[in-house]
């Protein structure tokens, strides 16, 4: 990997308005060369430029960086840190935005848990749910993206964190991470064409959700999308059997980390399919088949 000093960098992502296009292949080269220092010089240049030419061609630059630098974050998120939920999703919010401000996003979650923390002493599960979606859901306004449940946004824990709106898995991930924090034994339910929360009447542990065996003890379901409505298992049961899902494969429901990113890629990978982006949405389907 080269390396270069700033200002040198800058000089360089400076010609990218050159309209020659051998000078433009020989940048082009040069900063790729740079690998991920290259990163934020580049997307600060993008946010302030005038020139179409060069926000193009920086887009271009941009995204060969961030798909790598995702690639080679998620693989080490894969097998040093995927019991932390957070730092893989944050992996993914620095495609979207690599000089997002990490501290605030822990800020939230942690105001959100110190918030919750004294009110859920001494509570069943079903106070303890309502306490949650009381919270979440009115004291710091999360709610559901109907208008746009497939932009790209909702897949990016920084913007979720932001503008208090998601999609099912994102609004679900908040839920998680504090619950997770105050050893609330919620997991996450990979539904078909949803995604929701269980209340398990036994802890939750890597193993249980892994095997699927903390499927037998959920005692009710919540949905945060919808406004963190309670479903009973006898409901949540016919629901499956409608879609149509045999029942007996219900054990395979149960969501990791790891299957809770790879989720969230997916939707990613969908919200740019859509949007005319389909060679990087193809880069990131080959990233989320290495998890």
């Amino acid at each position: 990997m080269k390396t270069l000093d700033h200002s040198s960098i800058i000089a360089l992502i400076s010609l990218l308005e050159d309209p020659n296009e051998i000078i433009f292949n020989e940048i082009q080269k040069t900063i790729i060369a740079l690998d991920v220092e290259g990163i934020i010089p580049l997307q600060k240049a993008f946010d302030t430029s005038n020139s179409e030419l060069q926000k193009a061609r920086i887009t271009v630059i941009l995204s060969e960086l961030k798909i790598k630098k995702l690639r080679e974050d998620l693989s080490d998120w894969l097998h040093i840190n995927s019991n932390d939920l957070l730092a893989g999703l944050i992996s993914i919010a620095k495609y979207g935005d690599p000089t997002l401000n990490e501290q605030k996003i822990h800020d939230v979650i942690d105001q959100i848990i110190q918030t919750i923390q004294p009110k859920i002493k001494g509570k069943d599960p079903e106070e303890i749910v309502h306490i949650l979606n009381q919270v979440l859901l009115y004291d710091f306004g999360f709610n559901g993206n109907t208008r746009n449940d497939s932009g790209m946004n909702n897949s990016f824990i920084n913007k979720i964190i932001e503008t208090k709106i998601s999609n099912p898995i994102g609004l679900s991930i908040i839920y998680l991470m504090i619950a997770s924090a105050l050893n609330i034994p919620l997991v996450g339910i990979n539904a078909p064409g949803h995604f929701i929360l269980g209340y398990s009447s036994r802890n939750v542990s890597s193993e249980n959700i892994e095997d699927g065996s903390v499927m037998e003890h959920i005692n009710f379901y919540v949905d945060p999308f919808n406004n963190g409505k309670t479903i009973q298992p006898d409901d949540f049961d016919y629901w499956l059997e409608q879609v149509p899902y045999k029942l007996a494969n219900k054990k395979y429901l149960s969501a990791n980390n790891i299957a809770i990113v790879k989720r969230v890629i997916n939707n990613l990978t969908y919200a740019l399919f859509i949007s005319g982006e389909k060679t990087t949405a193809n880069k990131l389907v080959s990233i989320n088949d290495l998890l």
